[in-house]
């Protein structure tokens, strides 16, 4: 047995030998009874399990809202005193409500499901020197195992042997381009990313063959930990919970301290005519009345619509939302923390400079269009200049371009790919078509380059090189200078070196291009070709950033949002490309990976507020970043597209996966997903995210307003001594559609002028602050008021006629009050048609109200008589009161306030 868990041993120094005698093992495999003995200490080869919520779990979960908990209640208490339409009313809204988030949900995510579709079923092992195939779940640690093009890589492991072996770890570590591995001992605290003799769970073969001794499986390889973060990483409730469970408990213990001071207050007043059962039964229903006007019985539906449009239009934008409440939280958002290729970049590498016969040509286009020019000093250059280059590039080179979907991809290497576009720039779509490709050599780690023979038609044949600068030149003793061929000295070769470093300090991939005419046969070895070379030039790369990310970022400055780039590429690369956006300036940092394990919490802490760029970041370093921002304060997104990225995206407030080059594993865990993997994506939907905010703040504002006049109406008129002005049938109608229609309809208003020039609302901002409850509470009064001054008035033609004149009043006063609450400054939002579906909805109200007074069967349900026109003018005068107040209440009850409420 091996002498030493293998989870504490780096393999990646070993050398082979050492690895396969550390885990007691051989080239030919282990014997069968060797397997077995392992499968039972160790366990299967498969990643552990999350539970699943079942259907039914997803649906019962919406009832927790302690809205909807107080609505139960109020039903049950309907249903005990047989007001089984009242019971009826609130349950059905309860239901909608419940519905609506359950469908929106359904399809949430399974993280670890999604992981486990990443393992390989089937692997070909060699056991006692036969090659047989097995279930994936039966490998052990000391298996050896064969890997060919299009696997996927079944179990960690250390390569043994490996022809031309390119390997795609994009869902690991974040690299977007295919690894070159190689069997040659590392460094120990070599990189994970950098660890080119190992190969890892969930990765994919993408050329060439190897053979690999598996070092871990199970739970106990990279995909493995990364699964056992998932599983023990909390999801984050977002914001618009946390408000609204405040709320629900605020409203709540406001209704049972109401309820018990009106209940005490009337039971002292107890009429001598009645028995104190008769009086307290009667008082029971009245304080039952009273729960349902204080309590805003649509106000869960509202929410939940509301944010169900809000999800429909961030769609629309190419943000797809997964669970409702997130629509809103991302209005909420004050740090993003963003991975770089793909989001801030095209990920489409492009040729931006070419150096040759020392002049240095500007490149211009962007991505994989061929659109662009070569400019010397801004002038264009002479193309015969760059004919040798741009065909060395072209030619030496394995990649290929294809369309998919309208736009050009590249099948192969990216950096391969951006050198056939800038020949094809200079020369069209077939450029060099006459050459004929005798010998290729194949790019390896060792050598840091490829080379490829290729004959034109009728002539001589020509070696083509490029590499690494440094590497290739060494392998030239020539190069081409505008007089021609010269012999390549010290000062040359310093010259050139410097140049390489200029165009590295651009954060540019640079290669070097170099050719030479062959005589005589074509060697079988790379060496005797890679002799004697003609250094021709340099030419520089880079994944530019997207056009519309600049404008973006300018967006999060003046919203008063924080933007790190969290990369596993370089330091140098992801700082230039933050320069270029206006991401990075003067005074901020950049960390590396290593630099991050290093420093404790407390001195992290300090510098994140200037932390701008994190490189060669791990997955642990993510999670640990996104931790310390949140208790910092701060409400993070996170993007992110990898398997690596999974932990730190269900520990986000918000999660985002990119929607393109997303693995099943980031989609499963994120609680949206960016459709077009682009950062200006995510800037529109903070931008509609507060607009979704605003609205439902709006809706609240005016249904709890709403509600506070229909508690003070029924309030005062106790305590005057008078006969209820209000049935709890009146009182639920105007709850549920009355002002619940205009609610409604606020979620069509548009996007409030500065949305995003105001600072991020106070994670910790209370739902209900002073303002807002003293705004409540004078405009309820002023309601319930004027409410009851008609009330009162109307008391000399009969209780019933009364009660129809408050009713209306309190209909009417909410129309009004909802067309002052559309903007948030004074008058900031007058015109009526300027959202049509608030038109038709108070208009809607208005009309049921009038049937409610004039048809005679809604009559004798709810009670009403018919009204005057004097009734109506005394009604709309009164009522006009609501708009006045809600508008004047915008200069004392600040914007920042109602943002922040």
């Amino acid at each position: 047995m091996p002498s030493s868990s293998p989870s504490t041993v780096s393999f990646h120094a070993l050398s082979c030998e050492e690895a396969l005698q550390r885990l007691e093992s051989q080239e030919t495999g282990l014997q069968a009874s060797q397997a077995t003995e392992r499968l039972t200490r160790d366990g299967l080869n498969t990643i552990r399990r999350e539970q699943a919520r079942t259907p039914w779990q997803l649906f019962f979960s919406q009832f927790k809202d302690p809205l909807n908990i107080m609505l139960l209640i109020a039903t049950l208490i309907g249903v005990l005193l047989g007001e089984y339409l009242d019971a009826s009313a609130m349950l059905s809204i309860v239901l909608l409500s419940a519905i609506l988030g359950f469908i929106q949900e359904f399809r949430a995510e399974r993280a670890v499901e999604a992981l486990q579709k990443l393992a390989s079923p089937q692997a070909k092992v060699l056991r006692g020197g036969s090659v047989v195939q097995i279930d994936a779940s039966q490998l052990v640690v000391g298996d050896v195992v064969q890997l060919a093009a299009g696997d996927m890589i079944p179990a960690d492991a250390r390569l043994l042997e490996a022809a031309d072996l390119q390997v795609d770890e994009a869902s690991l570590t974040g690299e977007s381009n295919s690894i070159r591995k190689h069997t040659r001992a590392l460094a120990v605290n070599t990189h994970l990313s950098d660890r080119g003799n190992m190969v890892f769970t969930g990765t994919s073969v993408v050329n060439g063959s190897a053979l690999a001794l598996v070092t871990a499986t199970g739970m106990r390889t990279q995909l493995g930990k990364i699964a056992e973060h998932i599983l023990s990483a909390e999801e984050q409730k977002t914001p618009l919970q946390v408000k609204f469970e405040r709320i629900g408990r605020q409203i709540a213990l406001a209704v049972v301290a109401l309820i018990t001071l009106v209940f005490i207050a009337t039971m002292l007043n107890k009429p001598a005519a009645l028995t104190f059962a008769q009086h307290a039964g009667s008082m029971l229903l009245f304080s039952v009345s009273l729960a349902v006007a204080a309590v805003p019985s649509s106000l869960p539906a509202i929410v939940t619509i509301g944010l169900a449009m809000g999800t429909a239009a961030l769609a629309r934008k190419k943000m797809l939302i997964k669970r409702l409440p997130a629509a809103e939280s991302l209005g909420s958002i004050t740090q993003i923390c963003s991975d770089k290729t793909g989001t801030l970049t095209k990920n489409e590498m492009t040729v931006t400079r070419l150096w040759t016969q020392a002049q240095e040509v500007e490149v211009t286009g962007s991505g994989y269009e061929t659109e662009g020019a070569f400019l010397i000093a801004n002038e264009s250059c002479d193309l015969a200049l760059l004919e040798l280059p741009l065909r060395i590039g072209l030619l030496c080179n394995e990649a290929q371009l294809s369309e998919k979907d309208g736009k050009t991809v590249v099948i192969g290497d990216p950096t391969e790919g951006s050198l056939i576009v800038a020949a094809q720039k200079a020369f069209g779509q077939k450029p060099f078509a006459d050459y004929t490709q005798k010998k290729i050599y194949p790019f390896d780690s060792t050598r840091k380059r490829m080379s490829a023979i290729y004959a034109q038609e009728g002539g001589a044949l020509e070696v083509y090189a490029k590499g690494a600068p440094d590497l290739l030149l060494a392998c030239c003793d020539r190069w081409l200078t505008a007089e021609g061929t010269s012999a390549l000295d010290d000062a040359a070769r310093e010259a050139i070196l410097k140049q390489n470093e200029q165009l590295a300090k651009q954060a540019l991939r640079v290669l070097a291009l170099a050719y030479k005419p062959l005589e005589g046969d074509i060697p079988a070895s790379s060496e005797d070709v890679e002799q004697g070379l003609i250094f021709v030039g340099l030419v520089g790369m880079i994944d530019p950033p997207r056009p519309e990310v600049l404008d973006a970022i300018a967006k999060t400055r003046s919203a008063g949002i924080q933007v790190m780039v969290i990369t596993g590429d370089h330091a140098s690369t992801a700082q230039a490309v933050a320069e270029q956006i206006g991401l990075f300036q003067k005074g901020d940092l950049v960390l590396t990976g290593t630099a991050l394990e290093e420093m404790d919490d407390a001195t992290l802490r300090e510098k994140l507020d200037a932390l701008r760029i994190v490189s060669r970041a791990l997955p642990e370093h993510k999670y640990r970043i996104v931790d310390l921002l949140q208790k910092k304060g701060h409400i993070v997104a996170m993007t992110g597209d990898g398997v690596n990225d999974a932990p730190a995206l269900k520990r986000a407030d918000i999660g985002l996966a990119m929607g393109i080059t997303g693995t099943d594993v980031a989609k499963s865990v994120s609680k949206a997903i960016i459709l077009d993997d682009n950062f200006s994506t995510i800037v529109t939907a903070i931008e509609e995210g507060r607009h979704i905010y605003d609205k439902i703040v709006k809706s609240t504002r005016y249904l709890l307003s709403c509600n506070a006049g229909e508690i003070w109406v029924v309030f005062l008129a106790v305590i005057m001594g008078l006969p209820l002005p209000l049935l709890p049938l009146q009182i639920l109608l105007m709850n549920l559609i009355t002002d619940g229609l205009p609610a409604l309809a606020l979620s069509a208003e548009p996007t409030d002028e500065g949305i995003m020039q105001r600072p991020p609302r106070p994670p910790d901002a209370s739902p209900l602050n002073l303002q807002t409850l003293v705004f409540l509470l004078i405009f309820g009064l002023i309601m319930g008021i004027g409410s009851l001054f008609l009330y009162h008035r109307g008391l000399s033609e009969g209780l019933d006629k009364a009660r129809t004149v408050a009713f209306t009043a309190l209909v009417m006063f909410e129309m009004f009050a909802v067309l002052g609450v559309r903007s948030i400054r004074p008058f900031g939002r007058i015109n009526p048609l300027s959202n049509m579906w608030l038109f038709v909805a108070v208009g809607s109200s208005v009309a049921l109200q009038v049937l409610l007074v004039y048809a005679p069967p809604l009559q004798r349900i709810f009670k009403t008589v018919p009204l005057t026109l004097l009734d109506w003018g005394w009604i709309a005068l009164v009522s006009s009161l609501g708009f006045i107040v809600m508008e004047v209440s915008k200069f004392f009850v600040r914007e920042e306030s109602f943002q922040r409420s």
